[in-house]
């Protein structure tokens, strides 16, 4: 294992100096000094070591590879000929892929050996592999960036037009979610079309049994990086979320969170040094339709630019939200309603707040969508929403992964908040911790949005849709001793989707 440094220096001070038009671009980013991933994986690299990266999201790990395939394809004696490519970058999804792509982009732009570095993104969703072939043979690139699927089908089923005899670098990125998503024999398939005499990369959030097996298939005695963050507060312990993220977790009951949410964003609109960008997460992709319909009409949000994002919206539309809701000015209140398909990789810039309308399934994927806020040492915001009872016991579940969390307050309509601990060991469940607030504007609340449902047919097929998902996804919670269908009050839930009745929903 290397050990990297916990203050990463100037570029300046690399063991390998780097050229010239990287420096400038750099400068021109602000990107100072190096992040720890950086110091670690980038020497590595550029000593034709391969580097397994192991690092909490937002840590920088883009620039460890991207740096060091540039430096090596303009260093090369022998210039890459017409169908040879000399770095293959793997990703998840469509959308980190795009990412990628236009951080090397940036560094490309302008470098005076760009001949040499020219780009292919194939992804699929928009074109055929017919059109990537076409595309191949017209552009010629150096550097391949995709995802799975289309690159085993450019490197398999296309004639051989591809030559990879010149790799230089292969770079499995977020390996975790790419074995989690069942990429695995597509990996093994690419993985086999290319030379053993490469450098491979492999970052990833987190380390599984499942990722050892690619390591010791796809990578010759790899160094081990491991960036951890020290808890400031208990000297020694590590934890898994950046140190700039504070996370909070609020307690309700069902039909209040749709209001804390919308009580939580007015309290950090009118804070002048409040939270502008904010990432709300959600169960299902239904969920997050019916809840991007429902709050657009919600008055008080009216300040608020919304954007939906969930993996079932066909590539272009994904495409067109990320591309609007990034591109935002800085100081223009907005917030994109998503599910876990904005939780890792993409990095969605100013992002202050994370909230969690919805724990996720998988209680890894709870680190990965936090981390969308306080990305490279920004500050950032969390919060969690957990319903009274038994999702209470999922704050000591964190905690023993590490994952430090604060208790927030369950907040009131005039502005000020509400200690709903409770005072005292009377709960007939050992497991509840807080007493019920008596809020007298939900009903009302409730009412609105019922109105809403009421004079439109498709929002209400559309909530009945949501309500059956998202039952459907709570019983088959990974933390299913913690989140468990027949704990939950099924009518309450309806009513904070602003539903008249209760639909079937599976055992």
């Amino acid at each position: 294992m290397s050990a990297v440094p916990n203050q990463a220096g100037s570029w300046s001070t690399l063991e390998t100096p780097l050229s010239e038009p990287i420096m400038e671009t750099l400068g021109l980013l602000g990107f100072d000094a190096m992040t720890p991933v950086q110091a670690g994986a980038i020497p590595l690299f550029m000593k034709n070591k391969d580097v397994v990266v192991e690092a909490v999201t937002g840590s920088g790990k883009t620039l460890a590879f991207v740096i060091p395939i540039i430096e090596k394809l303009t260093r090369r004696e022998d210039p890459l000929k017409k169908h040879e490519i000399g770095a293959l970058i793997i990703t998840p999804t469509r959308e980190l892929a795009q990412q990628i792509h236009s951080v090397f982009s940036t560094f490309i732009d302008d470098h005076p050996k760009k001949d040499q570095l020219t780009l292919g993104l194939f992804i699929g969703g928009t074109t055929t592999l017919a059109q990537d072939i076409t595309t191949f043979n017209q552009s010629c690139p150096r550097i391949l960036i995709g995802t799975p699927g289309r690159l085993e089908e450019l490197l398999t089923r296309s004639q051989k037009i591809v030559n990879t005899k010149e790799l230089e670098v292969l770079v499995m990125d977020e390996a975790d979610r790419l074995l989690d998503m069942g990429f695995s024999q597509q990996l093994s398939r690419i993985i086999a079309q290319l030379p053993k005499q490469r450098r491979t990369g492999l970052f990833s959030a987190t380390m599984t049994d499942a990722i050892s097996e690619l390591v010791r298939a796809g990578l010759r005695n790899p160094v081990r990086i491991v960036v951890k963050v020290e808890d400031l507060t208990s000297k020694g312990s590590v934890q898994r979320t950046p140190a700039s993220l504070d996370i909070n977790y609020i307690v309700c009951d069902p039909e209040q969170k749709l209001i804390q949410l919308v009580r939580l964003l007015q309290a950090e609109l009118n804070d002048m040094e409040g939270a502008r960008k904010f990432i709300v997460y959600f169960a299902t992709c239904a969920c997050v339709d019916y809840f991007y319909k429902l709050l657009k009409q919600i008055g008080d949000l009216k300040p608020f630019s919304l954007h939906s994002l969930h993996g079932q919206m066909d590539t272009k539309r994904r495409t067109a939200t990320y591309t609007n809701f990034t591109q935002l000015p800085p100081a223009v209140p907005a917030v994109l309603l998503c599910t876990d398909v904005a939780s890792r990789g993409l990095d969605i810039p100013d992002v202050d707040y994370v909230i969690q309308i919805d724990p996720p399934q998988d209680p890894k994927a709870f680190t990965h969508r936090c981390g969308r806020a306080a990305r490279a040492g920004r500050k950032g915001k969390a919060t969690v929403f957990l319903i009274r009872g038994r999702e209470e016991t999922y704050i000591e579940f964190l905690k023993l992964r590490k994952i430090p969390l604060e208790r927030g307050y369950y907040r009131l309509e005039d502005g000020s908040v509400c200690d709903n601990v409770l005072k005292n060991d009377d709960a007939e469940d050992e497991k509840i911790t807080t007493s019920e607030v008596e809020d007298a504007s939900v009903a009302p609340f409730i009412a609105t949005l019922r109105a809403i449902v009421k004079k439109d047919r498709d929002m209400h097929d559309r909530g009945m849709k949501a309500f059956v998902s998202w039952a459907r996804a709570y019983s088959k919670h990974e933390a299913s001793f913690i989140f468990r269908l027949k704990d939950v009050d099924l009518g309450r839930v309806a009513t904070g989707y602003g539903l008249l009745k209760v639909q079937k929903c599976p055992n």
